[in-house]
């Protein structure tokens, strides 16, 4: 036998459940939910990416981006001071500078011609356009206390 409370209860469920179903469903049909999904998928995405980054981040290896830029401005601070050194030394200091720069280049995928055997003005220049790629890039080199105020 059937209890009235149960018999009632869906009714009353079914006069409300199956209108709220057939609008839910034209709406879906019909389009009106379309700027909604999307942000719903789009924010999924954001977030699976953020954990795909997280990931890679734990299963990083080798030097960290960071820490090649400290040595990039260790190196370049060294180099602007070294005027009184032995030519040895210098051309030392140098070859360590554009072995962090290649490092750093090949870090974030820039071009670079510092492999090649070239000297003097043209390995100079090689030198101050993949400086400025970083910095482009994002990679601070130069000092931002320049021009602010003590």
């Amino acid at each position: 036998m059937v209890d009235v409370y149960q018999a009632v209860l869906g009714a009353v469920s079914t006069m409300i459940l199956v209108p709220v179903g057939v609008v839910l469903l034209y709406g879906l049909l019909a389009g009106r939910w379309d700027a909604a999904i999307s942000n719903w998928r789009g924010s999924r995405r954001q977030k699976a990416e953020r954990r795909r980054n997280l990931r890679a981040m734990r299963r990083q290896r080798g030097v960290p981006l960071e820490q090649v830029a400290a040595n990039l401005r260790r190196l370049r601070g060294v180099l602007t001071v070294d005027a009184h050194r032995s030519a040895v030394h210098q051309i030392g200091n140098r070859v360590a500078y554009d072995q962090v720069l290649i490092q750093a280049s090949e870090m974030l995928q820039i071009e670079h011609d510092l492999a090649k055997r070239s000297a003097g003005m043209e390995r100079n220049i090689e030198r101050l356009r993949v400086e400025a790629e970083l910095e482009r890039a994002g990679v601070v080199l130069s000092d931002r206390r320049y021009g602010k105020a003590a």
